[in-house]
């Protein structure tokens, strides 16, 4: 439905032409007249009283509400906006006098980025370096590194990090001389935006009816933000066919699932699937996409922000494939010609994990971005 608003000068002139027409006499509303500015008051409490009603009626809608408002709304039916996610992930720390000298790293211990990004150790019990007696990580003599995981200190996208961007100890640690992370970071995500909130409030709603499809998938959306998941009816871990069961596979855009998420969503799970049914929850089967491609502009377009920006165009939409989808060697083609910001004249030389084909679709697996080359050819 469309609203029919007015502004002010239409305001104005529908209540100049209305008073004169109820008046038997010629009305003096010229600007500047005693009648021309009561009418233009008038007019302008209409136009704050019109942009009052907008605002009500965008709030008494989810599809229209933004920020504290969509909270309000799914606040009253009890649901609440997902948090953000902290990046998990692991480093590894070394030592160069390795056999004159043990370690210990206890939870807490702090690494950085050159940018000031604080990860901080976390406890893993069944570590095989854990030590209940010292509560913390043992590096024996003889041994040169200690691979350990760290979380990040803050919520959000900012906690990831490529390839050994952790370099920096934060706190000094006696047998530790450097860290590195050898695995990019990619599993931090920030807080829910309005628009995935309202396209999990159907799901969260459908949920109510307990231990149904809607639920099982209602009870991973709510573990944590970043979760993209799949759930497989009649089907047990290993693929075969078994009836009451079902498996969930999650991934949180790392290539490694944290043990800790496995755990939060199961624990979810079991909480909502019906009682006597079987399941699993299992990381994905990753399989990493390499691309390569020639891409020619136009003379005068920047060049390295084309590359730059289809690396990265190119490794979302990978990263975006559902679980166990498909992904189209075609589809290649068309997010270069959209993504790269700037006029594209062709695309050749393309190549999808080494061919011209289409990965095929498979249970369980999940599309991680590797390689991804691309040439930039200018006209002229």
């Amino acid at each position: 439905m469309s609203f029919s608003l007015r502004s002010f000068s239409a305001l104005v002139q529908s209540a100049v032409v209305t008073a004169q027409a109820q008046c038997a006499q010629k009305l003096t509303l010229d600007i500047g007249t005693p009648g021309r500015a009561l009418i233009e008051s008038v007019a302008a409490l209409g136009l704050w009283l019109q942009y009052m009603l907008l605002q009500i009626l965008c709030r008494t809608r989810l599809a229209t509400s933004v920020g504290t408002d969509c909270d309000s709304f799914v606040g009253d039916f009890g649901m609440t906006r997902l948090p953000g996610v902290k990046a998990l992930g692991s480093v590894t720390m070394t030592c160069f006098s390795y056999d004159d000298i043990s370690a210990v790293v206890r939870p807490g211990v702090t690494v950085r980025t050159a940018s000031a990004i604080t990860y901080q150790v976390v406890i893993d019990t069944t570590h095989e370096h854990w030590s209940k007696e010292t509560a913390g990580y043992v590096r024996p003599t003889g041994l040169a590194s200690l691979t350990l995981p760290v979380e990040a200190l803050v919520e959000g996208v900012q906690g990831n990090v490529a390839i050994g961007a952790i370099s920096l100890m934060g706190t000094s640690v006696a047998g530790i001389d450097i860290v590195t992370n050898l695995k990019a970071f990619a599993n931090g995500s920030d807080q829910e935006t309005d628009a995935q909130l309202r396209k999990r409030f159907p799901l969260w709603l459908a949920a109510k009816a307990s231990a149904s499809r809607a639920a099982v998938e209602s009870a991973v959306a709510e573990t944590q933000n970043n979760l993209s998941y799949a759930v497989f009816d009649g089907q047990q871990s290993d693929g075969a066919t078994r009836s009451g069961y079902f498996t969930v596979v999650i991934d949180d855009g790392s290539d490694d699932v944290p043990e800790q998420v496995l755990q939060k969503v199961y624990a979810s799970v079991e909480a909502t699937k019906a009682l006597g049914v079987g399941f699993a929850v299992q990381r994905p089967i990753v399989l990493t996409v390499n691309v390569a491609m020639t891409v020619r502009i136009a003379s005068g377009a920047e060049a390295e922000a084309a590359r730059t920006a289809l690396v990265r165009a190119l490794g979302a939409d990978i990263a975006a494939a559902q679980i166990g989808a498909s992904y189209p060697f075609s589809r290649l083609a068309y997010v270069a010609y959209v993504g790269a910001g700037v006029p594209v004249l062709s695309v050749t030389d393309i190549l999808l994990n080494g061919s011209q084909n289409d990965i095929p679709a498979q249970t369980s697996q999940s599309l991680f971005p590797g390689t991804i080359s691309v040439q930039i050819v200018q006209e002229g």
